[in-house]
Order: structure tokens, then sequence, then C-alpha cells
């Protein structure tokens, strides 16, 4: 009975390394292509636009600087982002001396939940920014997306308290 279980736990290894690290290699006439899927795409003239990030500022809430950060597919296609937290964005403000005065993430817990978001053709994706109450003077607002692998949607205002 012993040499049966061994047998077959042999023959189960073996039958599951045989599958690990087979690749299925390029047809012959087939070239791989490196850069982003967007950029290959657009070689292709399959994508018309782009992702377009905007912040704007709105009005102000309760004594606070409230600005709009907003994402536009302008592409021909679906564009999935994957974020590993419930934080979909992150901003921060800096003084006039390049010190950050201000990161909205810090001391906040988000849940840990993959979550993914799909932006179809010509929809957006939008959230509000309150920055905190800050001194009179010259700051910098950035903002940006926290998807994985998404740096390229960040996005930074020169703003002025009185």
């Amino acid at each position: 009975m012993k040499k049966l279980i061994i047998a077959l736990t042999g023959v189960l290894v073996l039958g599951g390394l045989t599958g690990c690290g087979t690749t299925k290699d390029p047809k012959p006439n087939e070239t791989e292509t490196s850069g982003t899927p967007d950029s290959n795409q657009a070689e292709k003239g399959i994508v018309a636009g782009s992702m377009e990030p905007t912040l704007i500022k709105l009005e102000e809430k309760d004594g606070q600087p409230v600005y709009e950060y907003k994402i536009k597919n302008q592409t021909e296609k679906e564009k999935t982002f994957v974020f590993s937290s419930g934080q979909t964005i992150d901003f921060e403000v800096k003084n006039e001396k390049g010190e950050v005065v201000y990161r909205d993430s810090e001391n906040k817990m988000y849940t840990q939940a993959i979550q993914e978001i799909t932006l179809k053709q010509g929809e957006e994706f939008s959230r509000n920014v309150v920055l905190p109450k800050l001194d009179s003077g010259s700051y910098t607002l950035t903002v940006w997306l926290t998807a994985k692998g998404e740096s390229k949607y960040k996005m930074v205002k020169d703003i002025l308290i009185p």
C-alpha cells in the first residue's frame, strides 16, 4: 500500500513539474515589442487619444480650498486601474522652500483589499482634494493616482493661500 502511495505521489510531482517553465514560443513571423501597451497600440493606430488628468479648483468648503482631480479616458479602449488598497489618490502640499507641509496619506489607514476601477471610452474618474488649513503663502499641490504601475497621471499646481 505504501509503495502505491509513493508511486502515485511521484507521478503527480513529475506531472506537475513537466508543466512548469514551458512557454509558447512566438511564431516565426511575429515580432516582440517593448514599451507600454498604449504606446504599442498607438503605433498600430488603435488609440485615438490618451488618458487626460486634470486638476481644477472648486469652491471652498468651510474655508478650506477644494480641488477636483480627474482622469478622462480619451482612448478607444477601456482602461483598468488596479489599486492595492482603498486609497485611490494621494496628495501633498509643499511650501516655498520645497518642504512637505502636508501629505494626505500620513496617519491614515485604508482598507487592505485589491480593487479595480475600469474606465470605458469617454468616462471619467474623479476625486475631490480638500486641503488642510494652511498659513498664508505660496504652495505647490501635487496629486497622483495610487494605482499599481501608474505614475504618469501626476498633476502639479501652484496655489496661493491669502
